[in-house]
Parts: C-alpha cells; sequence; structure tokens
C-alpha cells in the first residue's frame, strides 16, 4: 500500500459545513462504508453459521455466548486502543484492524468449504474481531477533529455515522440474508472479506495527523485520559449514557432476531438482513435529516431518544406481523439516530483535541462493556421465557432509566 505524508494537509475554509470539501475526509467516508459493509454482512453469516450447528434448544444461549466472546476482549483493550489512537499515526491503525477482520471472514469461507460442522472455531475467531474492534472504534472517531474544521464536525459526524450504520445496518444485512438464501453462505463470507479489504485500502490513502508524544508511558496517559473524563460531569454524564444501548438495545435486539424471524414470524433467513435493514434505513434517514434540521437543545433531545427508544422496542417486542416489525424498526431507526449522532458529536465538541482518542475509547468502553452484560441477559430470558419477552423488557427497563437521566442528569439536559 502506497506510503503517504504523515501530516495531513490543511484544513478547508471555516465558511464551509461541508465535510466532503476535504479530500481525506471523503476516503474516511469511503473506508467507512466498506468496512460497515463487511460488519453488516457478519451479522447476518455469523448467527446463521451458529445456527445451523447447534441443536434448537440452545441456539439462543449459543449466539450469545458468541457474541459475549467478540465484546469481552473489545471491552477490555479498548482504553488501551484510545491511548495507542493518540499515540500512533490514526490511519496505519485501520489499515491492520481491517485486514485482520478480513482474514477472519476468510477463516470462515474455508470452514464452510470444508463443510466443517463444529460450532466451536466462532469463538475464537469472535474474539480476534473483538481485540481488533478495541483498536477500530476510538481509532475512526478520533480522526474527524483531525480532518474538518469546527463549523464541518457536526454534518462530519453525522454523515459518518450514516455511512456507517446505513452499511452496517441496511447494506449489509441485506447483502448477507440475499446472498446466503441464494448463492450460501460461504458466498456471504467471502463477500465480507472484499468489503473489509477494500477498506483497508481505502483507508492508506487518507493523510492524518502524527500525535505529539506526550513524554508518558501508556499507563501514564491512560490515567491521564481517565482523569480527565472523570473530573468533567459532561464528559462524564454522556459516558453514562452510552452504557444504554448495549444492554438494553443492540444487544437483545442482536441475540432474538434469528429467533423473531424463524419462530415468532415464520419467515426465511432474507429477512434476518431486511429486518436489520429496516432499522438501518430508519438511522440513515434519520442522521441525513439531522445535517439540515438542528435541535436548539441537543442535550434534552439525546435524553428523549432514551426514552422513546424503549417505547418502541417494546411495541416491536409485541408485533407478530412482518410488516409491522419493519415499520417499527424503521422508526426506531429514527430515535436511535439522534441518540448516536448527537452523543458522538457533544463528545467530540467538548472534549479536549489532546485527549480525544482516549474519551473516544471511553465511549467505547461504555458501550462495549455493557454488551456482554446485555447478550446475557437477553440469551437468558430469551432461553426462558421466548424472544419477545426478552425485547419487551429490556424496553420497559430501558425507558424508565432513560426518565431518569432526563430528569437528573442536568450538565446533559442542558447542552445546546
Amino acid at each position: 500500500m502506497a506510503e503517504i505524508a504523515a501530516v495531513a494537509g490543511p484544513r478547508v475554509e471555516e465558511s464551509t459545513r461541508n465535510p466532503f470539501a476535504s479530500s481525506d475526509y471523503r476516503r474516511w467516508w469511503l473506508a467507512t462504508v466498506f468496512a460497515g459493509l463487511g460488519v453488516g454482512i457478519q451479522l447476518v453469516t455469523v448467527p446463521l453459521f451458529v445456527r445451523d450447528r447447534v441443536d434448537p434448544d440452545y441456539r439462543a444461549i449459543a449466539l450469545a455466548a458468541a457474541l459475549i466472546c467478540q465484546t469481552l476482549p473489545a471491552a477490555l483493550l479498548v482504553l488501551i486502543g484510545g491511548v495507542v489512537a493518540d499515540r500512533v499515526e490514526r490511519r496505519r491503525i485501520l489499515v491492520r484492524t481491517y485486514a485482520a477482520a478480513a482474514a477472519v471472514s476468510t477463516v470462515y469461507v474455508f470452514l464452510i468449504a470444508s463443510d466443517f460442522e463444529a460450532v466451536w472455531p466462532v469463538f475464537p475467531l469472535a474474539t480476534v474481531i473483538g481485540a481488533a474492534n478495541a483498536f477500530t472504534q476510538p481509532t475512526r472517531n478520533a480522526m474527524i477533529p483531525q480532518m474538518l474544521s469546527p463549523s464541518q464536525l457536526q454534518n462530519g459526524v453525522i454523515l459518518g455515522t450514516a455511512a456507517f450504520v446505513a452499511s452496517m445496518q441496511f447494506g449489509g444485512p441485506a447483502i448477507g440474508g440475499i446472498v446466503a438464501d441464494g448463492p450460501g453462505l460461504g458466498v456471504a463470507f467471502g463477500l465480507e472479506v472484499l468489503f473489509l479489504a477494500l477498506a483497508a485500502l481505502v483507508i492508506s490513502r487518507v493523510a492524518t495527523d502524527v500525535p505529539e508524544p506526550s513524554g508518558r508511558d501508556i499507563k501514564g496517559d491512560l490515567l491521564d485520559g481517565m482523569n480527565y473524563a472523570r473530573r468533567d460531569p459532561l464528559i462524564l454524564g454522556l459516558l453514562a449514557i452510552a452504557c444504554l444501548p448495549g444492554i438494553f438495545f443492540i444487544a437483545p435486539f442482536t441475540v432474538t432476531i434469528v429467533l423473531i424471524v424463524e419462530d415468532v414470524l415464520k419467515e426465511s433467513d432474507k429477512f434476518v438482513g431486511l429486518l436489520t435493514a429496516s432499522f438501518g434505513v430508519g438511522v440513515a434517514a434519520g442522521s441525513l435529516a439531522l445535517t439540515v434540521a438542528r435541535f436548539p437543545r441537543r442535550g434534552l433531545a439525546l435524553l428523549c431518544s432514551a426514552v422513546s427508544g424503549g417505547l418502541i422496542l417494546i411495541a416491536y417486542g409485541f408485533s407478530e406481523s412482518t410488516a409491522l416489525s419493519m415499520a417499527i424498526l424503521f422508526v426506531w431507526g429514527l430515535g436511535a439516530a439522534v441518540f448516536i449522532n448527537l452523543a458522538v458529536a457533544l463528545l467530540q465538541e467538548n472534549a479536549d483535541a489532546a485527549v480525544m482518542g482516549r474519551v473516544m475509547s471511553m465511549y467505547s468502553l461504555a458501550f462495549m462493556a455493557a454488551l456482554p452484560i446485555g447478550y446475557l441477559q437477553a440469551g437468558i430470558t430469551a432461553s426462558l421465557f421466548g424472544p419477545q419477552a426478552a425485547l419487551v423488557a429490556s424496553g420497559m427497563i430501558v425507558a424508565g432509566i432513560g426518565l431518569g437521566f432526563l430528569l437528573f442528569l442536568r450538565p446533559v439536559r442542558e447542552l445546546r
């Protein structure tokens, strides 16, 4: 891959809010689309790989275990990933993590081609993906302020989120579901390899700053970043809110999606992708709307989206109609767009540039550390009471917690 000058080019004029005026942002955005497509296909292929190799009575637990194997390494390593993002040229980190993810997908291609019937390889492969994600997430987010001016930052965050979520939750799952249902699961995994390799290639063409040495070791940098967040009530509040999606939204949806399609909706495998895609379309539409419509009180909108998300999840849990479920997931995606985009934008606007990688790693940690808890509770609840009960219970709990945040988390509520 071609080497690029270590120092990023100058930012464009403050007068424009269009982040695509930056050539580096355009490359970063395209790489984000490719990475999202690869990850989105994986949201369909890995659960189907597990389903085909596990007794029906143990599917929910097996899926939850695979997801825990992926998220635990990410949670354990993500703070180190943030320190590395503040010490190493960021495009180099992403090239390596995208390449590692492509290598894992290649292993799945060989497993399917060889008619390997055991499920155990899923767990070490998920661990590798989780470890790579610990470095990918904070690095990708921390790159945005390097490429854009302050006037472009919120739109850059929103359009980047829209690109990743739309490709991960819509394009990738739709492709994965249709291909798995047609040419087969091995071909779907092969497409993962292609998209992740393209992401690594394109991101290698982005010029990013070489971070200034802090003079401290990794432990010193890590403690410095944690102390920075602890002393700032606003940053701390935003990080607390980031725990909600992992436990109460993403985990219950991911653990139950295959079960809902097969046992409740009585549909074919392609609807695993299409249901996920409905949510992704909502996120993409909501994100694009946010680029032209600005909330006068963004903190209040962020907190309200947590409450409304819980209520929508309850409605999805009760639905037994495919069309209604897809419509509910689209509306859920609209609210999720508000939550996802505003949480990241408000963090990046209010955190110091010198600790941006570490702050974003703490944001990723809040999300990733919550996921294993969410997968465990969703897997147990779905096994004991069914997938619908798991969704409804999660929705009720998160709506109550969101209401508490709305009433008492004043530093976030008053953000504009």
